[in-house]
């Protein structure tokens, strides 16, 4: 009787520890998919969005947006529609797109991966 705790401790401890561990395998293949999207030759842009700055950036082809940050949230609008993105966001676009950090807070770094175009 005193044994039915300890056991559901052990049970939800070694779950919660399989779901990291899944999360971060299926997590880490979506990443190398996403830099393998743009292919070898890729041109990289950096750019830092303060809380509330928008920016706009002109794309042609294959692009990869990831956010990186403690608020990894943005929200990309392109051909006239606004979509929020977390973490990556495939492109294959060719005009302006706006990135907007809606965040009144926290700073968030946006990583561009260009198809290379000679």
């Amino acid at each position: 009787m005193y044994l039915l705790p300890e056991l559901l401790i052990l049970a939800l401890s070694l779950g919660f520890i399989l779901l990291m561990r899944g999360w971060f395998y299926y997590y880490r293949k979506i990443m190398i998919a996403a830099v393998e999207y743009v292919g070898e030759n890729h041109e990289k842009t950096t750019i830092t969005l303060k809380p509330g700055e928008h920016v706009t950036i002109r794309l042609h082809g294959k692009t990869t947006i990831m956010t990186t940050g403690v608020n990894s949230w943005i929200s990309v609008r392109y051909k006239g529609i606004k979509q929020k993105i977390y973490k990556v966001r495939l492109i294959n676009y060719d005009g302006d797109v706006e990135l907007i950090n809606e965040s009144k807070v926290f700073t968030v770094n946006v990583i561009i991966l260009k198809e290379y175009h000679n």
